[in-house]
């Protein structure tokens, strides 16, 4: 009969030893985690619940086979040539599905799983890392710190996942010479589907079997056979480059129609940032309803953050891009994996 174990933090441990780990150790982090892998390491059929990240609107119910589970861990440790010899971190919440996918992975490669508290600094307390994800916050701040800084350059390979990586912290990691990558994917495409390297454009695609298509509203089709048997159709706009390579442009939630144009908030955001006129995490673009035009890009700053003159951020942008004004908020909005809400006025 097949068993089904994990290298935790050295220690080896099947269904009985986690069954009694979690009568043993409270810990709340970790609670959510055990309960994960008793369901990963069973080897009934039954399905795994996940929930999705709640960026477009309540999370959602989900789930997945073990089959489906592992295939798509295996294809991340091919990719990324993980293997048995290798330390993986997880530092990302249990709960959702970039950190269940982390046990997935060691339990795959035969990894030691080196696992420590969610922080958005996780680096403080940690050894030799062989692959690790993290979340644009975490990295911005691993890297501020001289000591983990310096950790984080040791690591063979890094993803970086639940949120876009900034054009600030992009230039920044252009000058790491470890291997660094953006990923893209969602919970209903069971994590990432394609990534990209840091300092390139083009995102790949991970997987064997699938591909990529778009549909009449340019937005990403995904393929993906072990997952659905129907394609994926995603709201991310998408120049395709071909079946298994594309540029990723925004949301298509995001896209702003003024007076027959179709802006790109995280473009408009880009260039701002880009020139230096704010930092990134200071504003985000939506739109507001215009008489005239039925939409136009405005700015949006939380209370307390002070805005360049509009027409210096003006000066960086095309025309019709132009910010027509300022919406102050008490406090920006955040899903539950970090990602920012962006209010419509």
């Amino acid at each position: 009969m097949e068993t089904r174990s994990i290298v935790i933090n050295n220690q080896t441990y099947d269904a009985l030893s986690l069954v009694q780990e979690i009568i043993t150790n409270q810990t709340e982090w970790r609670i959510n985690g055990l309960e994960f892998l008793i369901q990963l390491i069973d080897t009934s059929p039954i399905p795994v619940k996940f929930y999705t990240s709640g960026t477009t609107g309540i999370p959602k119910e989900i789930f997945f086979t073990k089959d489906q589970i592992f295939t798509s861990a295996m294809n991340t440790c091919k990719y990324f040539n993980i293997k048995k010899e290798g330390n993986l971190l997880l530092c990302l919440p249990a709960e959702f599905v970039a950190g269940r996918l982390m046990f997935a992975r060691a339990m795959v490669s035969g990894g030691n799983l080196i696992w420590v508290q969610p922080s958005l600094n996780p680096l403080q307390n940690t050894g030799n890392i062989d692959f690790a994800a993290f979340t644009p916050a975490q990295v911005s701040t691993i890297i501020k710190d001289p000591v983990t800084r310096n950790k984080f350059k040791t690591i063979r390979t890094v993803i970086i996942g639940g949120g876009e990586v900034s054009m600030e912290l992009e230039n920044e990691l252009k000058h790491f010479d470890n291997n660094i990558y953006s990923t893209y994917g969602m919970t209903e495409t069971l994590t990432h589907v394609a990534v990209r390297k840091i300092g390139e454009l083009e995102f790949k695609w991970i997987h064997g079997l699938g591909g990529l298509s778009k549909n009449e509203n340019n937005c990403l089709v995904i393929d993906l056979p072990f997952i659905s048997d129907e394609p994926i159709v995603t709201k991310d706009i998408v120049d395709l480059i071909d079946e298994h390579t594309f540029i990723w442009k925004g949301r298509l939630d995001n896209v702003i129609n003024s007076g027959g144009k179709k802006l790109f908030a995280e473009d408009i955001e880009k260039k701002i940032y880009s020139a230096n006129i704010m930092s990134a995490d200071e504003f985000y673009i939506t739109s507001a309803k215009d008489a005239v035009f039925g939409e136009v890009p405005v700015i949006v700053i939380q209370n307390g953050v002070s805005l360049p003159p509009l027409d210096q951020v003006n000066s960086v942008l095309k025309k019709y891009e132009h910010i027509k004004h300022i919406e102050i908020i008490d406090k920006f909005e955040y899903t539950p994996t970090g990602k920012i809400k962006r209010l419509k006025f």
